[in-house]
């Protein structure tokens, strides 16, 4: 059952997919990256609804992706009928709040306040406050547990990456369970398929630096659509033939391309690029969505990987990186 009928997303979904005549294709990201510096990059930015910044003007990067990063936050935020359903965008940021939160207090220093994101559900600052005063009254029962167990395991172990483990399992597992909930297709399908990217990231890494695959079991995601099993099962094998083995959950070009890279050079850029761009394939379907979160959905993920472009584009101009090292880093747009 859904959280809500389709037909109060009426407004929310003619609003905010308007903005998607904004969103910048492949050549005009290529256009901006010509750019000789960050001025003429702001000019070519106002084409597609960018205010005057003086994060820019200051070189500024990161400032600058921040503030529009919560622009589209608190767009999105005060427009939805129903944030419950588009939590799997919006919890992320919860989490790795808590995370900057716990290991700070474990340094015995307060949360940098760079670190902390403005883009999830909870205020930073609210987060911050149950962490250090313990009081988890309004934290979700998923999250409340798994900061229970990361800081008992941190004052045994004194491991920080027991943290991120922990917390990462937390995280993905409520976001299934809210895409779920919100009986929308769409929404579950990007969940599930979002689980097993970040698990096949971690099977080639783990693999490549030679991890013994019970540290894998360890760090796997469940409620995605590829098992533990068959990964295990092919911890040991060449790429090629785990590339037969994912064909059937979209995944075999990924693989077999990203496979090769990664033996040939050691360099997991262009995996990690298929692997982005698999998930953008699987958004644009939205675009063929009339009502419900999945228009606002696809909008919002085409919008924060457009965002993560522009990063690598402003970063290149302003270090004077060439035009062909900045295209190489770029992820497939929306449009």
């Amino acid at each position: 059952m859904a959280v809500r009928n389709y037909d109060e997303y009426v407004f929310a979904d003619a609003y905010i997919t308007s903005f998607a005549k904004n969103l910048m294709s492949w050549n005009d990201m290529i256009r901006l990256a010509s750019c000789k510096n960050l001025q003429s990059a702001e000019t070519v930015l106002q084409e597609f609804g960018y205010r005057e910044s003086e994060e820019l003007s200051g070189g500024d990067i990161d400032g600058f992706i921040k503030r529009e990063q919560e622009s589209l936050h608190d767009m999105i935020y005060s427009t939805v009928p129903s944030h419950e359903e588009l939590a799997v965008y919006f919890l992320p940021s919860d989490y790795h709040n808590v995370k900057v939160c716990l290991k700070s207090e474990f340094l015995d220093m307060e949360p940098p306040e760079y670190m902390l994101m403005a883009t999830g559900l909870e205020s930073s600052r609210k987060t911050a406050g149950m962490i250090k005063e313990r009081n988890y009254a309004f934290m979700p029962p998923e999250m409340k547990q798994a900061v229970a167990e990361a800081a008992d395991l941190f004052g045994r172990g004194g491991d920080p990456q027991e943290i991120d483990i922990i917390m990462d399992k937390a995280c993905f597992s409520q976001i299934a369970d809210a895409a779920e909930k919100s009986g929308d297709d769409f929404l579950i399908g990007f969940v599930r398929l979002q689980i097993d990217i970040n698990n096949i990231k971690s099977f080639m890494r783990l693999r490549q630096i030679g991890k013994a695959w019970p540290f894998f079991q360890k760090v796997f995601l469940e409620h995605g659509n590829i098992s533990s099993r068959l990964l295990v099962a092919a911890y040991e094998e060449p790429y090629t033939q785990i590339a037969e083995k994912l064909e059937p959950y979209g995944f075999k070009n990924v693989m077999a391309e990203g496979g090769r890279s990664i033996s040939e050079t050691g360099d997991f850029s262009i995996f990690e690029r298929l692997c982005d761009n698999c998930l953008m394939e699987y958004c644009r379907k939205a675009k063929y969505e009339t009502f419900g979160p999945a228009p606002i959905a696809g909008y919002l993920y085409g919008k924060m990987t457009e965002l993560s472009n522009l990063r690598v584009i402003l970063t290149g101009i302003f270090i004077g990186s060439g035009q062909e090292q900045i295209n190489e880093k770029l992820r497939d747009p929306y449009v």
